[in-house]
């Protein structure tokens, strides 16, 4: 019997092991009370946190004059959406950071990257 509590324990302690990282996942708005607009300095902005997998950014910005396009390195540096691996739109959008590594996101709409609409971080 006493077995059988220590193996119950230990799994439910394992359970919570697993469970951690989900349960103390954060929610970043991304550009903070601004939200997603011209003008702040979105990698200003990312160095203040510490990105890991499962946080989710929460992208807030006029639907009728912005959009969120996530996009290769290649494609954030020269500004270009014209392939994007997803575009969002409706001014709220919550992206969940699934994976480790580097994410690129800019505003597609014309001149608003080169403006400074884009932001580049990375998930441990």
């Amino acid at each position: 019997m006493a077995k059988a509590v220590a193996a119950l324990v230990a799994a439910s302690f394992l359970i919570l092991l697993l469970a951690f990282p989900t349960v103390f996942a954060t929610d970043y708005v991304v550009g903070g009370p601004s939200g997603w607009v011209i003008g702040p300095d979105y990698g200003i902005w990312a160095e203040n946190f510490k990105f890991k997998v499962n946080d989710t950014l929460t992208f807030k910005y006029e639907a009728r004059l912005h959009q969120v396009d996530e996009v290769s390195k290649r494609d954030y540096i020269n500004c270009n959406s014209n392939h994007p691996i997803k575009n969002y739109k409706g001014g709220n959008n919550k992206i969940t950071l699934s994976k480790p590594g580097s994410y690129f996101f800019l505003c597609p709409t014309p001149r608003h990257c080169q403006l400074g609409m884009k932001l580049a971080l990375n998930v441990s």
